[in-house]
Order: C-alpha cells, then structure tokens, then sequence
C-alpha cells in the first residue's frame, strides 16, 4: 500500500537483537499491543502481525487502523523497529460519510463543496491523530525494548546528581 493509506514509523534501536533475546522481544510487542486491546496478535518470523482491534467502540488504539506489523531491521550498522499501519477503512468510511454530507447539502441547496470539506475535516483530523498516537506508541515499544535488553538506561555520569546542587547559570 502506499502512503496515505499505509504509514511507516522506524525507530532505531539501542539494543543489539541475537537469536537468544529475538524471541523474549517479540513477545514483549505481543503482550504491549494485547494490554492496549490489540486483536489477532500472530508472532511470525523476523515481526508481529495483529488486525485490528478487540473493542473498537472503547476508545482502543487499535480500533482506527485495519492491521499493523511490527519488524526487526538491521540497516545502518544497527536494528531498526519498523512499525507499518494500514488505514483503508478510515479513507472508505470518511469518503462515503462525505459523499452522503455533500448530498444531503445539495439537497437542501446547500453548497457543494460541504462533502469535501466533511471529507478533509474527519479523515484529516482522524488520519493526524492516528499518526500521532501510533508514532507514539512505536516510541514506547522501542524504549520499552531498549529497558528490556539492557535494563534500565541510566543517565551519563555527569548529569548525575552527587549531593550537590548544580548550578544552571
């Protein structure tokens, strides 16, 4: 599929994925995406596949795009988490809800270009949000990863507090 319909988040990755730990990250992402009410989690291969979502009208985070994979992507000299969403539903059901809006407008004798902009305003302002919640939700499983592999990440030693007070000035 191709953008719009499909969006792709790359998060690089800290940790250094072996065939020892490939399968406890895995099942991280699977556990991740069922507590956020994520629907038909298969772990395949090198990725995890879900479709959709087990509650779509409870505010799940899933319930707005059609299916997703989760890969792991060695480029750069360094793994990768590739998170891929698809959204056709979202661009069928707005389209046709706009399409019935600009109707009904022309009906009454209203203005035509209504449809269209019931379009921009509830696919565009769906469609951000989605990018936003699901650009999110990649962040946290890679950190989530990240605290996984290595434990959790401390800060470097020289921002640590030693008992002093540190000057901002």
């Amino acid at each position: 599929m191709t953008f719009p319909f499909s969006v792709s988040f790359d998060r690089r990755l800290k940790a250094t994925i072996t065939s020892d730990n490939q399968q406890e990250i895995f099942q991280y992402i699977k556990t991740s995406i069922l507590n956020d009410k994520a629907d038909n989690v298969v772990i395949e291969d090198m990725h995890v596949i879900y479709k959709g979502s087990t509650s779509n009208w409870r505010g799940s985070l899933f319930g707005s795009v059609d299916d997703g994979i989760f890969k792991l992507i060695y480029k750069d000299n360094s793994w990768w988490l590739n998170y891929q969403i698809n959204m056709r539903k979202l661009f069928i059901g707005t389209a046709i809800l706009s399409g019935c809006m600009g109707i009904f407008s022309l009906v009454n004798d209203g203005p035509w270009w209504f449809g269209i902009a019931g379009f921009l305003w509830l696919c565009g302002a769906n469609w951000i949000i989605i990018l936003l919640t699901h650009g999110s939700l990649a962040t946290d499983i890679a950190t989530g990863i990240d605290e996984l592999i290595y434990g959790k990440i401390e800060l470097p030693e020289q921002d640590k507090m030693n008992g002093e007070l540190k000057s901002w000035f």
